[in-house]
């Protein structure tokens, strides 16, 4: 047997923290800026109120806050962008599915 160099590790190691990772839902970004180096970037998530007149306001509140560097942000703009891209790409007809006269 030859002896052969370690595999080099993968450059990003991710390991999966299953349903402890919170999942955030969001309609718009309310606000952004900078401070100190940092980006900060907030979501807000659009809510229906109901009236004592049987009618309903639209309001929006905060569901999360992004806080990261310039480079994390870079990261998570290119995994938005990819993501939209797939949007883009049709979907495959499921199994079974047909077409209607």
């Amino acid at each position: 047997m030859t002896d052969q160099p370690p595999a080099k590790p993968p450059d990003l190691i991710y390991e999966d923290t299953g349903a402890a990772a919170p999942l955030v839902y969001f309609d718009i970004v309310g606000a952004y800026g900078t401070m100190n180096g940092a980006v900060e970037v907030e979501l807000a998530t659009r809510i229906l109120v109901p009236k004592p007149d049987g009618s309903t306001e639209v309001k929006f509140i905060s569901s999360g806050r992004i806080r990261c560097s310039a480079n994390a942000a870079a990261n998570l703009r290119n995994g938005l962008d990819a993501a939209l891209k797939m949007l883009e790409q049709p979907a495959p007809n499921p199994v079974g599915a047909s077409k209607l006269n």
